[in-house]
């Protein structure tokens, strides 16, 4: 598999369904709709929904049937966006290389934003009509989840270094809505109790990786490279895992979870290819 081409192609087939999903600018009230559509179609990667088809996939369901799941995942995680960039949440100026929602649409608008898109993620799920489904996506983004992660984040800012702490910030802020996409592709496409046991290992390891991943190119890559500022957690004094550990640790953290989530696939009797080259890709990616 030509991994860069598949997830070109899903990235393609995300956009248009969410294209498709959203309100049109014109629908009433008008900037608001231009905000939700903005902030959700300027080039991200997708990864969560195109893990949720990925899923989907291995258990012999297309990406058509598992649709509006991934995009309900895609639309959640661009409404914390919206408020993670917000002035009082990380002030940041600059998302996907473009100018976040509250700097092109004011900061009362995109707190609006985000919460049409994220009760629309929902809408999503219920139209699917897999109670199961909002479910998954509720657990991981509520109060012990997502929210938690960022609230003990900005907790965090200025302490000392902290294993447990940023071991807590990473897996509910980043990693447990990626183990809760690959989950909902697998509910979606009807997983045996064994098979969504073994990709919610994967989701979870692959998730964690991805936020490390996230603190490594902070430090080491450039804004043009990331879309965003980079360095901007350590201006922060965020807590992040080269912080604590230091970076040698943080690239090695990466590649032993990367290894154990494909290590979770090998006892499926399942097509994971796509699954494992994700992960794979994810480990190596620049940005």
């Amino acid at each position: 598999m030509n991994i860069s081409e598949y997830l070109k192609d899903k990235q393609a087939q995300v956009d248009r369904a969410i294209t498709d999903f959203l309100p049109a600018e014109e629908v009433r009230p008008a900037l608001l709709h231009k905000a939700m559509r903005y902030s959700v179609l300027n080039g991200g990667k997708r990864i969560r929904p195109i893990l949720c088809i990925a899923a989907a996939e291995a258990l012999e369901k297309t990406a058509t049937d598992v649709m509006k799941a991934a995009a309900s995942v895609e639309m959640y995680h661009c409404s914390t966006l919206i408020h993670d960039d917000l002035p009082c949440m990380d002030d940041d100026d600059l998302r996907r290389g473009q100018p976040t929602c509250h700097i092109k649409f004011g900061e009362a608008n995109a707190v609006l934003a985000g919460d049409a898109l994220m009760i629309f993620a929902f809408e999503l799920l219920a139209e699917d009509g897999n109670a199961h489904l909002s479910l998954e996506l509720a657990r991981a983004a509520g109060s012990r989840g997502v929210i938690a992660g960022q609230v003990e984040d900005l907790a965090a800012e200025g302490q000392k270094p902290n294993a447990d702490l940023v071991e807590f910030i990473h897996v509910h802020k980043t990693a447990i809505l990626i183990k809760a996409a690959v989950r909902m592709g697998a509910i979606a496409a009807g997983a045996s109790e064994q098979e969504l046991e073994k990709l919610s290992t994967f989701g979870e390891k692959i998730g964690l990786a991805f936020q490390i991943a996230d603190d490594i190119l902070d430090e080491v890559s450039s804004d043009e490279i990331l879309g965003k500022p980079a360095g901007s957690d350590a201006e922060q004094d965020k807590m992040t895992y080269p912080a604590v550990h230091g970076l040698d640790a943080a690239q090695a953290k990466v590649r032993e979870l990367t290894f154990d989530a494909i290590a979770a696939l090998m006892d499926l009797k399942r097509d994971t290819s796509a699954l494992r080259d994700i992960a794979e890709f994810l480990m190596n990616r620049t940005f």
